[in-house]
């Protein structure tokens, strides 16, 4: 499968939803604004991540995109994942080793 098939494929199919909790229950903001892209998210992972503004929550959307398109073959995926410069399983360990405290 080449870059341009996967990049054309349905002009990245998927939508996200920004959502929060609170007592009640969850509110989705499902309206166009509030609406991302597949390339939105994705591209909003690559700024986390890459661009290292935030690794922690870039590892959380990353978790979340792989988690919303497991239905979907992997290849797809890691090929998108890919163009952007995150690898497979790549950001799943710590950044640091732990040393534990010695007392």
């Amino acid at each position: 499968m080449k870059k341009s098939d996967i990049i054309n494929k349905a002009s990245f199919d998927k939508e996200y939803f920004i959502a929060t909790q609170d007592e009640s229950g969850f509110l989705v903001y499902s309206s166009e604004p509030f609406k991302l892209s597949e390339i939105d998210f994705i591209n909003l992972i690559k700024v986390c991540l890459i661009e290292a503004r935030n690794k922690t929550i870039g590892r959380k959307i990353l978790a979340i995109y792989r988690d919303s398109t497991e239905d979907r073959k992997k290849e797809i995926t890691n090929e998108r994942l890919k163009m952007i410069g995150v690898e497979e399983n790549v950001f799943q360990k710590p950044s640091r080793q732990r040393k534990p405290k010695i007392k």
